[in-house]
């Protein structure tokens, strides 16, 4: 081969390098193309590359538009008065309350783009939401909290003494609801308890403290009464009445309405002393009460729907 042979065949070789280069290159260069479902005429930009099919999200374009395509968010209220607000500011026709009647986490959710009414009516995305949580009263957990918890003697009048605000004086038992007395009725109990006497109860135990207790009796009154021999004394130790029954009057929630609520005070004679604890009666009834009341007034003044459970 001449030398002017070998450039030539040098020169074409090179050119067939290049061409196959090229021909690589937009084999594996992605295009982009419009997908359409058929049954709906919905149009999509794609990308086409060696990999596959891969659709565009419409993520990538949101940053550019001079407003969002639709409402989407869950708003947390922590008043209920603003749920309110908040729901009529954005509601429609379409929109639904829900209600979660959960009594450790109850709460209240508006779906404000739901589903439209009827079997033919056009499905929503449901994303734009409110919420409130109903937030339970610091002084209903901690009755909550000690409800049936037997407690040594000298806890439990610490925990009187803390709670004793909450502790209604009853100066007509017709002031109580028709539970509460008939409950008052079949217990045969005589007294209701006063602040003021649970504080002289509290005090009584506190000074007992390291007593021995010589006798515990139930009167036919409902109350109690235990006497203690001092350890400083003969055996004729002074006597602590114990009620039968109290009245707290306390809201489930904050920021709502006072509920009262019937306690009933009990005591046991144990190997380490005496115990007390109280049952509180039927909170579950005050619980719906208080939670039905809030839902309706929601449902009034949003004049939405509402119903019981969870949106999907």
């Amino acid at each position: 081969m001449t030398t002017t042979e070998a450039a030539i065949h040098t020169t074409r070789v090179g050119e067939l390098i290049t061409e196959s280069l090229k021909a690589s290159e937009e084999y594996q260069k992605p295009i982009v193309i419009s997908i359409m479902e058929p049954s709906s005429g919905l149009k999509v930009d794609a990308v086409l590359s060696r990999n596959g099919l891969s659709a565009i999200p419409k993520a990538v374009f949101d940053e550019y538009r001079n407003a969002p395509e639709r409402r989407k968010g869950t708003s947390i209220l922590t008043r209920l008065e603003s749920l309110i607000d908040h729901v009529n500011r954005f509601k429609d026709e379409d929109s639904v309350l829900f209600a979660h009647d959960d009594r450790k986490a109850p709460r209240l959710t508006a779906v404000l783009d739901y589903h439209s009414k009827g079997a033919e009516g056009s499905p929503r995305f449901g994303q734009h939401r409110s919420v409130f949580a109903f937030p339970l009263s610091d002084e209903w957990k901690a009755w909550i909290a000690a409800d049936g918890k037997k407690m040594p003697m000298i806890e439990f009048a610490e925990f009187i003494e803390e709670r004793i605000t909450d502790i209604e004086t009853v100066e007509d038992i017709d002031d109580l609801s028709s539970g509460i007395r008939e409950y008052i009725g079949a217990a045969r109990i005589s007294n209701i308890a006063s602040a003021s006497k649970l504080m002289e109860l509290s005090n009584g135990l506190q000074i007992h403290e390291t007593s021995v207790i010589k006798q515990a009796n139930k009167l036919s009154s409902g109350e109690g009464q235990i006497r203690f021999e001092s350890e400083h004394t003969d055996a004729n130790g002074a006597p602590v009445d114990v009620p039968g029954l109290f009245i707290i009057c306390i809201p489930v929630f904050a920021h709502d309405g006072y509920y009262r609520i019937a306690a009933r005070l009990r005591y046991r004679k144990t190997g380490e002393g005496i115990v007390f604890w109280y049952d509180l009666w039927r909170t579950d009834l005050v619980f719906d009460d208080a939670f039905d009341k809030a839902c309706t007034r929601v449902k009034d003044e949003t004049g939405l729907p509402l119903l019981v459970g969870a949106p999907e």
